[in-house]
């Protein structure tokens, strides 16, 4: 408890003050289309889901959660599935992403769980306001891309929550 005192004292100082923090669940969303295999988003490289909110505060961490099924098709194909606020990728603390990479020629779905907090993105901190999370797949690094699934016989959601510090 010492620790998160010291922690929360710090993140005070270099906000300017005080922070009265409550905040919560600030979006959800989820396929409102799913009725069996016609779940499935069969897109390759794109947008699969987006939220639309309002951060409350400017000394928050947004976290954010997306849960599905993924699986890629075809002997040494990849892909790779990640957040962007605003358009932008997550740099502070990281890039949120998780890679799929398949090796031979299964046509295995498994269950997905991206989650991870942000803070900042290449355009800078992510203040108080209207902000937009949007989940992707596309290319990982140095792999070929095809046939990405997303969502089959699964019911996928997208939340974003803001959490006060000490974080």
């Amino acid at each position: 408890q010492r620790q998160n005192a010291n922690l929360l004292e710090r993140f005070e100082r270099l906000e300017g003050g005080r922070s009265t923090c409550n905040v919560g669940l600030l979006g959800y969303t989820y396929d409102t289309q799913h009725d069996g295999m016609t779940a499935t988003t069969e897109t390759d490289s794109g947008q699969l889901a987006e939220i639309a909110f309002t951060k409350k505060q400017n000394n928050t961490l947004l976290r954010l959660s997306y849960s599905s099924s993924i699986r890629t098709f075809g002997s040494g194909t990849a892909g790779r599935w990640y957040f962007q606020i605003d358009g932008q990728e997550c740099s502070s603390p990281e890039t949120i992403d998780i890679g799929l990479y398949q090796g031979q020629t299964t046509n295995t779905h498994m269950p997905a769980y991206l989650t991870g907090g942000c803070s900042a993105t290449s355009a800078g901190r992510i203040g108080a306001g209207n902000h937009t999370i949007t989940v992707h797949v596309g290319q990982l690094t140095d792999h070929r891309t095809t046939d990405a699934h997303s969502g089959w016989v699964t019911l996928s959601f997208l939340e974003v929550q803001e959490i006060c510090p000490p974080f």
